[in-house]
Formats: C-alpha cells, structure tokens, sequence
C-alpha cells in the first residue's frame, strides 16, 4: 500500500479554497473511496462541507487507498510547489496559460495541468527526482567498452533484469522506468516496491491498531557520456551490484562492462583550507568543510563537526590529519546562482558523493580541485 508523504496540497485552508470544480474534478473518480471513508465528494460545493474532515483522509492512507490517487497527489504537489511552479511558467507557458482562466488560484491551475496534462507533470516529477539529493554510487566504462542507444526495446530489457531480483527480494515485481535526456547524457528514474512495512496507527476514536504497507521507492541513474560515468542511488550493496550489472549488460553490452570507478578523493584536505580556496567571479563563490570523519590508527573513527574543521583540528595532536584516513566529508558550496547553500558529502572507500551533484559547477569545482578526477582508474568489480 501507498502512502503519501506530501502535505503541502493537504490542508484544510488550501482546499478550502480552491474551486468545488477543481476539486470535484480531482477527486470524484474515487467517489467510492471517499464515500466509504465519510466523505461525499458531491458535496464539496456545500457551506458546511468539513474540509478538515477531508484534509485528514487525504493524509492517511488505508489499505483501501486508490494508488492512482496518491501518484496524483504526488505529482499535484510537485507542480503546486514554489519553485516548480516557475518551472511551469517559463517552460509550459503556453500549456499553462491555455488552462488558466481569471478566477482560478495556483492550486486550480495545479489540478488543471494534472489533469489535462498529465505526460508535463510526469516528467517534472522524474526531472526533479533525478536532480534531487541523494546518494550516488560512480561506476565507469570499462576502456574498450561501447555505448548502445536508449530505446524502447532497451528499456524492455533492462526491466526484465530487474523485475525478477525486486520479486525475489520481496519487494514485488512491479517497476516503472522512465528515461530523460539531459544534456551531457541520460538519466533513468526506477520506481520499484520496497520491502513490507508494519506502523501503528491510531483511528479518530482514539483506538490502536496497526498496517502493513509496501512504501515505494524511488531510484535515479545518471550516465555522463562524455566521461563514461554512471552515477547510481538505491540502498544496499546488493541493489547497487544490480544495477552496476544490469545498465552494463542493456547498455553497453556486457554485465562486466562498468567497474567501480575510484573516482572521488578526499586527499586534497591534507593539505589545510587551501584546499577549498574559490574565485568570487566564479559561480563556485565559496567553500566551507562543515564535518570531516577520520579513521585513527589506534581502529577508532573521529568526527569533528559544528565548528571550524580546521580550525578544530589545530587543539588537535600534530600530524593527526597527515596520518588519520580520510572516511568522509561534507563540504558546504556557495553558488552564485542560488540562495541557500548546497552540501555535498563524499565517501572515497564506498566511491559515494551525495548531494546536488548534477550542478556542473559543482562537479567543475570537485575536478579543478582534485576531489574528483575524470582519468579512467578503474578498480576490480566484486
């Protein structure tokens, strides 16, 4: 069973104010769900309609719960959030303003583009789930390996391949693959079952009880043509190890074909602040290392955090950082293009960065700094 985890489109105050026909339209498909849940949806029109009342069985899923209704309300708070909202303006113009009519507000036109376009906000959601934070495990083409082209037949393919392993680990055989072509490659959003989960609930006369719910989960792939880089989420080495072998099998011709790239490196830290020295001109405007994991000699692990690192590490015995391993560290950037800083944590023993990793400054910055390099060094796959 689904469960819906966005809530921003969920709140009394904002269906309250939208349009009974927007609603009505949105919902009156799961008339039947809504009717057994104590929600005439018929009625969303009337002055005493309790929105309240409404709101909460938007939030709680049952078991009963239509799961086209979730990917709806999914992919509605997508498209009504702020900064998919301008995504929508500058983008989809046209189709937006072909719906939009005088009295509606932001949650109408949501609806209406849900609705009336439904491949536009299906490939917003997969855009901003390939672009969102995660953690990315790199593998490179193997020297000598081709590249083959992403078609329908490919996808068919890569499907058969993962199916059976998701089955078989008891996450359900069902999984949906879609394909965006980004700019320097492609990118790949797997939607697949996780394993079964049990929570505690409590009903609205106050009595416990329990579900048992299958939640989704949602994995990316990124393939950088230019470098031979494949980045890859999904939790678990096991999943990772299919992945690895199942996009170099449909790919690029073999299971073998992708290896564990030793790409990113922590080294440069060695050598102070210096190391994360930025030009304010550039779009990379500053960087600040705000945690750093040591592994000692004496087998014990150090994590200096909520301070100046280096700073830190001068009350520190000499030489700790020259002999320490370096595990792991999340360095904080400053774009010039964006507001809130973005924080980008790397791992060089798993070959793992997470973060906003598809920002090509960012990746720009990591190679002209030696945190990354794009040298095929390729490592013996397990």
């Amino acid at each position: 069973m689904p469960t819906i985890r966005r809530p921003r489109l969920l709140k009394a105050g904002v269906l309250r104010d939208m349009k009974p026909a927007s609603l009505t339209a949105l919902l009156s498909p799961h008339a039947g769900y809504f009717r057994s849940r104590e929600i005439s949806i018929d009625q969303v029109g009337e002055p005493d309609f309790d929105f309240a009342a409404l709101a909460a069985v938007l939030a709680f899923c049952t078991e009963q719960t239509p799961p086209e209704l979730v990917e709806n309300l999914d992919l509605l708070d997508l498209i009504s959030e702020s900064q998919s909202s301008l995504n929508f303006e500058a983008e989809y113009h046209q189709i937006v303003q072909s719906l939009r009519d005088d009295t509606d507000g932001p949650a109408d036109v949501a609806v209406k583009i849900l609705l009336h376009a439904p491949e536009v906000a299906l490939r917003e959601f997969n855009r901003q789930s390939v672009h969102a934070d995660r953690s990315l495990v790199s593998f490179r083409l193997k020297p000598g390996m081709m590249s083959l082209p992403v078609t329908g037949d490919a996808i068919e393919r890569l499907k058969s391949i993962l199916s059976p392993w998701f089955k078989e680990n008891a996450r359900s055989p069902t999984c949906t693959i879609h394909h965006l072509k980004e700019t320097d490659g492609d990118a790949f959003v797997i939607r697949h079952g996780d394993t079964l989960k049990r929570v505690g609930i409590v009903d609205a006369e106050g009595n416990r009880d329990s579900h048992i719910f299958r939640p989704e989960q949602v994995d990316v792939a990124n393939f950088n043509r230019i470098t031979g880089e494949w980045q890859v989420s999904g939790r678990g080495v096991k999943l990772q190890e299919l992945y690895r072998e199942a996009f170099g099998a449909v790919f690029h011709g073999s299971p073998a074909a992708l290896g564990y790239s030793n790409r990113y490196s922590l080294e440069p830290l060695r050598d102070g602040s210096s190391a994360l020295k930025c030009d304010m001109l550039a779009t990379v405007q500053f960087a600040e290392l705000k945690s750093l994991k040591l592994g000692l000699n004496s087998g014990q692990q150090l994590t200096i955090s909520r301070a100046s690192v280096f700073g830190a590490l001068e009350y520190m015995p000499a030489g700790l950082l020259a002999t320490s391993t370096l595990l792991e560290a999340t360095i904080s950037f400053k774009l010039a293009n964006r507001r809130s800083r973005v924080l980008v944590k790397i791992r060089p023993e798993s070959d793992t960065i997470q973060g906003n990793t598809s920002d090509p400054a960012i990746d720009a910055w990591l190679i002209e700094h030696h945190f990354a390099n794009d040298d095929v060094q390729l490592v013996a796959s397990a």
